[in-house]
């Protein structure tokens, strides 16, 4: 069975990519952009996932999705971890 919520945020991450893609030259001067670009797509995938557990396979995906969540995290405090801390005085 598909909720509403699940699909309704699946539509919302769908329209924030087309913002992402348009604003591309603003992203790219954050840094270490290519890192919360990978966490974006990996918690991207745990909302597909999330919507695809209510059609068939629901174990499977309802254990990708939690993967996801779970790994999109760990990107996100690795791409914290590397503007924030310092190496030799300069941020790397």
């Amino acid at each position: 069975m598909i909720r509403e919520n699940e699909l309704l945020t699946l539509l919302l991450a769908a329209g924030l990519w087309f913002f992402l893609l348009f604003g591309r030259k603003r992203i790219t001067q954050l840094p270490k952009f290519k890192i919360l670009g990978v966490a974006f797509a990996v918690t991207t995938a745990a909302w597909v996932f999330s919507v695809l557990e209510g059609f068939f396979l629901m174990d499977f995906f309802h254990f990708l999705e939690h993967f996801c969540y779970a790994a999109s995290s760990m990107i996100f405090a690795m791409w914290c971890w590397r503007i924030f801390s310092y190496r030799n005085g300069n941020i790397h």
